[in-house]
């Protein structure tokens, strides 16, 4: 399991503001669709092949390329080989309906999404291995302001 934890200023303080005039009951239906808009976002981000922080992700080796045209699939773009990756990032409402996780419990071939998130040097038959880090997970700052937009209405009368 990842976890990142955001610590923007101002989403912390408009969930203060939002927990200190709702029950958790009252949250619940902001928190799932903040969750939904947070996995949409980060679905976006492996088309576009980009960071919550808008870099670019490092291109997939060239062996990494041979492999997959071997295999039947010419794709080039990082993170998108059989799509499993992007098709299982989901959200869950936890703590009584006051928080939502964005993520995936899943492995993906040899490798778990913390090692495309962080990047990894992982020991081959001839050689170590290095897998760059490709951070999916993470608010964008487009992210940031749409959670703090809904948060907003949220708390609008």
């Amino acid at each position: 399991m990842i976890l990142i934890t955001i610590d923007s200023q101002p989403v912390i303080e408009a969930l203060q503001r939002l927990g200190n005039n709702c029950t958790p009951d009252g949250m619940r239906p902001l928190m799932k669709e903040i969750g939904e808009v947070l996995s949409d976002s980060t679905k976006t981000r492996f088309q576009a092949s980009i960071a919550p922080d808008g870099s670019p992700w490092e291109p997939i080796a060239q062996l990494t390329a041979l492999n997959r045209l071997r295999k039947g699939r010419p794709g080039t773009k990082p993170l998108i080989d059989s799509g499993e990756l992007s098709r299982f990032i989901h959200h869950q409402i936890f703590d009584g309906g006051t928080g939502v996780v964005v993520g995936t419990d899943r492995s993906f071939g040899a490798y778990d999404a913390s090692v495309h998130q962080f990047g990894a040097t992982k020991a081959g038959k001839n050689r170590n291995v290095t897998i760059p880090a490709r951070p999916f997970l993470g608010l964008s700052s487009s992210d940031e302001q749409t959670v703090l937009d809904l948060i907003n209405k949220h708390l609008a009368p």
